[in-house]
């Protein structure tokens, strides 16, 4: 089987603090996903790998998708299997969302963003790429601190609290918003 590398940029409203929250807890699902595919219809089979960025312009968020597949070489195949996966994504995200608790909500010009190192690295904090300061690797290599007091925002009591907080920037206010962590399950259906 040959490895190819194919890519989407995917895009969400942004309009509203709720679309937001959503494409970003999106986001966090796919990003790092794995899948073992084989068609129905045809009997194709590939694995797929996919990791995503984001960027947010005007009211627009663009979800920034790559996938590296091992498998025949069928655009098309992968592309109709990665619809599928983002549809169940986006399901999961907002039954996930129906759980969310408001953890925390302050000015976002008291909030400055740092670089981590590994082991201060937290999976279960959700932050969008475009906050990341230069050189800090995305998604989780770094943090939000409160200007003032140097202090994580949030602080890692909470985010040992909830399955994952997810940071939503938002008309001058970051919102800490907390949801259950996603379920392990079955890949999405064999595409067919």
């Amino acid at each position: 089987m040959a490895t190819w590398n194919t890519g989407w940029e995917i895009e969400f409203p942004a309009q509203t603090v709720d679309e937001l929250r959503l494409a970003l807890v999106v986001r966090d699902l796919i990003n790092g996903s794995s899948f073992d595919v084989e068609s129905e219809e045809t009997g194709a089979e590939f694995a797929v790998d996919y990791t995503a960025g984001d960027e947010l312009e005007g009211t627009t968020y663009r979800l920034l998708l790559a996938a590296e597949v091992d498998g025949p070489d069928d655009p098309g195949l992968v592309q109709a299997f990665t619809e599928q996966a983002l549809e169940e994504a986006i399901e999961e995200a907002e039954g996930l969302l129906e759980q969310a608790t408001q953890v925390a909500e302050l000015p976002l010009d008291r909030v400055r963003f740092e670089a981590v190192s590994e082991d201060a690295e937290r999976w279960d904090l959700v932050i969008p790429d475009w906050l990341a300061p230069d050189g800090a690797e995305v998604p989780f290599g770094f943090r939000a601190f409160d200007a003032a007091s140097g202090a994580p925002v949030p602080d890692d009591a909470t985010l040992d609290g909830h399955g994952r907080v997810v940071a939503v920037p938002f008309d001058g206010r970051l919102l800490l918003v907390g949801i259950p962590a996603p379920v392990e399950h079955d890949e999405p259906g064999d595409e067919g």
